[in-house]
């Protein structure tokens, strides 16, 4: 590997920096509900959350210490975590061709995938979960097949770090210790001692989330229960195909099928491929009685990328055509969905992060004196902690149709008796139990929330309301 190649990367990923500080901005990308949700967390550190581990929280909070307080300050460390699995990609790829052809076609490849680079432009537990994995994934290669057993570790240190971030990476041992334990010419390595020193490297790094649930009720396990339902439709299948294609873009996922549809003759690349193959099927099977959000089988397609990039030096004329026009349509189609309204399309699927910062402003700007704000849900919650041009608490009603979130497990709402609020929700009409909750409450003019094409994104509704008394609101219905 050549020095070059390092330099290389360090200059793409601080490229990288600076065109998605750009690109959000162009795109007019405000927060995503999500980043609010995790900046609202970093404004109390704890050892874990109720639906995800703390690393994100405790990354915004180191970013916005260093950098103060922004957008771009909430993102850096997902910017990062995009350009860390960049390095990592061409690393593994060159550990399993061997050149560093097949190295840099792994990086462009992943570069252009439409799912990696969009959920790299966010502060998502899903880049977080893309680069641990691959880290932990290329660990386990090289412990099994270049006889590097101190990899081990390292592995234990990914998987441990990854899950602190989102549980699913637990997968990752699952699936590699199965197929260890059904491959004769493998089975020996779970005897070696450094395999059991990884896993508890693992238990211990993500021992922060174990201790904080089993103090919890084991609220992150029943969140993640929750996802478990039953039901049945073809439909839930095809839209899991559908999707996938989409989300890799089409033209390559199918270049993809055609040249990685046979099993590979090397032991290391069919460990590659089962491994992958294992992680898409338990989610097809999901698909069968459930609908799977697309970004959740993304990290079983790191290790087929690797796979296709060693055969893409030997690729004939044609088929690098079909390649080159995949990654054009995957740029078009990013780029339509980032600027649909200069493209003259009317929806906008990335319309959860536009249009918060000003209407926000506006309904602060018509708010008499207030103490707190009150909202419905706790997207809207984190939206308006984060916009507000002053900080103030925010609390969430009770509502038996909404599910648990970490709103529930902070101070309550009675410590604000006597004190005036400002109730903000996207419905006209308020809970009834506001009424009883406060002296008397003044409805406030609406305020909407305009696309670039001047559509109506959102309404917000918002009352003034004084003297909190506290109530018996309703409890959640789920988790």
């Amino acid at each position: 590997m050549r020095r070059a190649d390092v330099s290389a990367l360090i200059l793409l990923v601080l490229a990288l920096l600076g065109f998605k500080a750009w690109l959000t901005q162009a795109a007019g990308f405000d927060l995503h509900y999500d980043e609010a949700q995790y900046w609202e967390w970093s404004q109390q550190l704890d050892w874990s959350y109720y639906s995800k581990g703390p690393l994100l929280a405790w990354l915004i909070a180191l970013s916005e210490a260093l950098f103060g307080h922004g957008e771009w300050q909430v993102r850096l460390f997902g910017w990062l975590a995009h350009g860390v699995l960049l390095a990592l990609v061409f690393f593994f790829a060159h550990d399993v061709w061997g050149h560093r052809r097949a190295a840099w076609w792994a990086v462009i490849i992943t570069l252009f995938t439409p799912l990696y680079f969009t959920l790299g432009m966010v502060m998502s537990t899903d880049i977080f979960l893309f680069t641990f994995w691959t880290w932990g994934l290329w660990a386990i290669y090289r412990a099994l097949f270049k006889n590097q057993r101190l990899a081990w570790y390292e592995a234990g240190a990914a998987i441990g770090i990854g899950a602190l971030t989102k549980l699913s990476i637990g997968l990752l041992p699952f699936f590699a210790g199965l197929l260890i334990l059904l491959n004769p010419q493998l089975r020996h390595h779970l005897k070696n001692p450094h395999v059991w020193g990884g896993v508890a490297v693992l238990l211990a790094l993500m021992s922060p989330v174990i201790f904080w649930n089993a103090t919890h009720n084991w609220v992150m396990f029943r969140h993640e229960m929750g996802h478990v339902k039953s039901g049945a439709s073809n439909q839930y299948l095809l839209d899991f195909i559908g999707g996938q294609f989409m989300a890799l873009s089409p033209i390559v996922a199918a270049l993809a099928v055609s040249v990685l549809w046979r099993r590979p003759a090397r032991a290391d690349q069919r460990f590659l491929w089962w491994l992958a193959l294992c992680w898409i099927g338990f989610f097809a099977v999901k698909a069968l009685s459930a609908k799977v959000q697309i970004n959740w089988p993304a990290p079983s397609y790191i290790g087929l990328l690797i796979l296709l990039a060693g055969h893409i030096p030997a690729f004939s004329p044609i088929k690098q055509r079909i390649l080159y026009s995949g990654m054009a349509l995957a740029t078009a189609l990013m780029g339509i969905t980032y600027f649909p309204h200069a493209f003259g399309l009317g929806g906008d699927p990335f319309k959860d992060t536009k249009a918060w910062q000003q209407p926000i402003a506006k309904i602060a700007a018509q708010a008499p004196n207030h103490d707190f704000i009150l909202t419905e849900s706790y997207a809207l919650a984190g939206e308006l902690a984060f916009y507000w041009p002053h900080r103030v608490p925010v609390y969430i009603t009770g509502n038996s149709g909404r599910r648990f979130n970490q709103h529930d497990l902070w101070p309550s709402i009675d410590r604000e008796a006597g004190r005036n609020a400002i109730f903000v929700s996207g419905s006209p009409s308020p809970p009834p139990q506001l009424t009883h909750a406060f002296e008397q409450c003044t409805a406030l003019p609406p305020i909407e929330a305009h696309a670039a094409n001047g559509r109506v994104l959102r309404v917000f509704y918002s009352s003034a309301c004084a003297n909190y008394r506290p109530i018996r609101w309703p409890v959640p219905g789920s988790y």
